[in-house]
């Protein structure tokens, strides 16, 4: 005896209850699936004080020069400040860790210290399905926020570069023809002739998920 199934003979053509029924659920799992696209009460206001934050330390660096550490991911370049970047050494084995998410290869001994290792090319979606992961991750720039230190993989070693900080634009209303998440990104800025993402490394590292890992590693 078959155990699990329903064996009862269906009809071949549904009643129009039954197909007023389907319609219904489609309906329910579009609209739930359509809300998953909508940002939060709390999620709009934290990019909004994060938009008003970006948009006073770019006006703070007008007339001043800043210097960048530019480093590509997939084929957008992003920079940070060169205080954030400890040193960029060759990538060195990587020991996976259980349960995190992907864009987390695990943990590279650097210097005798434990380093989580960052993906951010795969967590900002910048892969190509076709890509090996070795090609982007001949190197590890090792960054430091305020409470953590990372390693990020990166396929080249980055440049340095002096700009004047009123070449950065704000990043408000110059989206419009990206798909990456304006959370993390303070502003652009052209570095020989490349626009280039003036991003947050300490909002794009410490981000809930990978902050409630590092507490618990």
């Amino acid at each position: 005896m078959t155990t699990g199934r329903n064996l009862k003979k269906k009809s071949a053509h549904p009643s129009k209850e039954d197909k007023g029924k389907k319609a219904k659920k489609v309906s329910e799992k579009v609209e739930s699936a359509d809300q998953s696209w909508f940002l939060t009460q709390e999620e709009l206001a934290r990019r909004s004080e994060l938009h008003k934050r970006f948009k006073e330390e770019i006006d703070s660096l007008k007339g001043k020069h800043v210097h960048l550490i530019v480093f590509k991911l997939g084929q957008e370049s992003f920079a940070m400040e060169i205080s954030k970047v400890n040193e960029v050494v060759p990538s060195v084995p990587i020991t996976k860790m259980p349960q995190t998410p992907k864009y987390i290869k695990g943990i590279s001994t650097i210097r005798g210290k434990g380093i989580i290792i960052l993906d951010l090319a795969d967590k900002l979606g910048l892969v190509d399905a076709n890509e090996d992961i070795k090609t982007r991750s001949a190197y590890t720039m090792v960054v430091s926020t305020e409470r953590f230190t990372v390693g990020i993989l990166v396929a080249e070693v980055p440049s340095n570069q002096k700009i004047s900080g009123d070449t950065i634009q704000s990043t408000i209303d110059n989206l419009s023809e990206t798909s990456l998440d304006e959370t993390y990104i303070k502003g652009l800025v052209k570095v020989q002739g490349e626009m280039v993402y003036f991003i947050d490394i300490d909002e794009l590292i410490e981000g809930d998920r990978l902050r409630a890992r590092m507490k618990t590693s």
